[in-house]
C-alpha cells in the first residue's frame, strides 16, 4: 500500500488577504519610487514634524529607504536633528509595526518553510531559545538602527518571538538613533 501524503492545509482568507496586501505594497512602493512622489509631497509640507514623520514611515521599507534618507537629510538641514529624529522615529515605528505584523503572519511561516532547508529551520529554532535568543534581538536592533532597510532586522526580531510590548521601544529607540545619525551627517555636510 502506497503512502499517501496528507493534504496540505488550505490557505485561509487572511493569508490570501495578506498576499494581496504584499503585492499592493510592492506596486505602491515601485510607483512612489518611479514618480518621486515622496519628495514632492514632503517639499510641499512646511511643518518639519509632519514631513519627518511621513519620511520616517518610508524609512523602513527596502523599496523606499533611499528616498526617505534623502528627505530626512533635507529636512534636517532646516530643523534640529533631535526633532527630525524623534518625528522620523515615530513614523518609522508605524512602518515597522506594519511590517512586523506581516513578518509574524502565517503567510511568512509558509514562505519560510518553502524557502529554507530543514537544517536552516533547526538553526532558527535554536536561535529562538535560551541565551542564544539575544543574538537575533541584538542583530535585528542594529539592522533597524542602520540606514539599511528594516525588513531583515524585523525578521530577526520575529524569529526571536519578541512580544509587541518589547518590540515597540526597541524599534522606536533604534529608529531614532539611526535617523539622528543621518540628520547629524546631513547638517555637517550642509554646514
Amino acid at each position: 500500500m502506497a503512502y499517501k501524503h496528507p493534504h496540505p492545509r488550505a490557505v485561509s482568507i487572511s493569508e490570501t488577504t495578506e498576499s494581496w496586501i504584499l503585492v499592493a505594497g510592492i506596486v505602491l512602493a515601485v510607483f512612489l519610487i518611479k514618480t518621486d512622489l515622496i519628495q514632492h509631497l514632503l517639499a510641499h509640507i512646511s511643518d518639519s514634524f509632519i514631513s519627518s514623520f511621513i519620511a520616517g514611515i518610508f524609512f523602513t521599507s527596502v523599496l523606499t529607504t533611499a528616498p526617505s534618507i534623502i528627505a530626512l537629510g533635507e529636512i534636517a538641514v532646516h530643523a534640529p536633528a533631535w526633532y527630525v529624529a524623534v518625528a522620523g522615529g515615530l513614523g518609522a515605528l508605524v512602518g515597522d509595526l506594519l511590517i512586523f505584523r506581516f513578518v509574524r503572519s502565517r503567510l511568512v511561516e509558509h514562505i519560510m518553510r518553502v524557502a529554507f532547508s530543514p537544517h536552516a529551520r533547526r538553526v532558527g529554532k535554536a536561535l529562538s531559545k535560551g541565551p542564544l535568543r539575544l543574538i537575533p534581538i541584538i542583530g535585528g536592533t542594529v539592522l533597524i538602527a542602520s540606514p539599511l532597510p528594516d525588513e531583515i532586522g524585523l525578521v530577526m526580531l520575529g524569529i526571536s518571538h519578541i512580544r509587541l510590548w518589547q518590540f515597540v521601544p526597541i524599534s522606536l529607540g533604534a529608529n531614532i538613533a539611526g535617523i539622528y545619525a543621518i540628520a547629524l551627517i546631513a547638517q555637517h555636510l550642509a554646514g
